[in-house]
């Protein structure tokens, strides 16, 4: 019971914290967590006692669309942490197909699946307080790719002197 505590905790903490203080896709992120773990929460509740004995391919489907939604963040966002955490949730839907193999034991297949979710909304808490920082310290933010200027986009570098960001430019 102290652990499932401590993750209710830590997610109610991380995805509030990102809500209210994040960016676009520190927002769109604690959205696709919130959907996912809602769902698996739903899902999860009729099987009971017989869980982790092979392969739950409803919450496979699941997590593999939570998968998905992550990776495609990070395609269009401008922030690093999208695509870890798509990598870290690439590894929670894979491991559904432990089940596969009738020698793996139901309990280390249900923690191995279960103890990803904890570094999932570890980088979401991370990710929303280097974007506050970022923001601070550079009074800017830039939130998607189409957002940044096209000279940067194509390969430029933000300290070359052609570099100017388009809320920056001078009349």
């Amino acid at each position: 019971m102290l652990r499932m505590a401590v993750f209710n905790l830590l997610y109610v903490a991380s995805c509030l914290f990102a809500m209210a203080r994040g960016g676009a896709p520190e927002r769109v992120g604690a959205g696709i967590l919130i959907l996912d773990f809602q769902l698996s929460h739903w899902l999860i509740a009729p099987l009971g006692a017989g869980r982790y004995l092979g392969v739950e391919w409803p919450m496979f489907g699941v997590d593999f669309g939570a998968f998905l939604a992550l990776y495609a963040l990070s395609l269009l966002s401008t922030r690093y942490w999208p695509i870890w955490m798509a990598a870290v949730q690439g590894c929670v839907a894979l491991s559904h197909l432990a089940g596969l193999s009738p020698a793996v034991v139901p309990w280390a297949y249900g923690n191995f699946v279960a103890l990803w979710a904890y570094a999932l909304l570890a980088i979401l808490g991370v990710a929303t307080w280097r974007h506050r920082r970022r923001q601070r310290r550079f009074g800017i933010d830039p939130a998607w790719r189409s957002q940044l200027p096209s000279f940067y986009r194509k390969g430029g570098r933000a300290d070359d002197p052609k570099f100017r960001p388009s809320d920056q430019r001078a009349p």
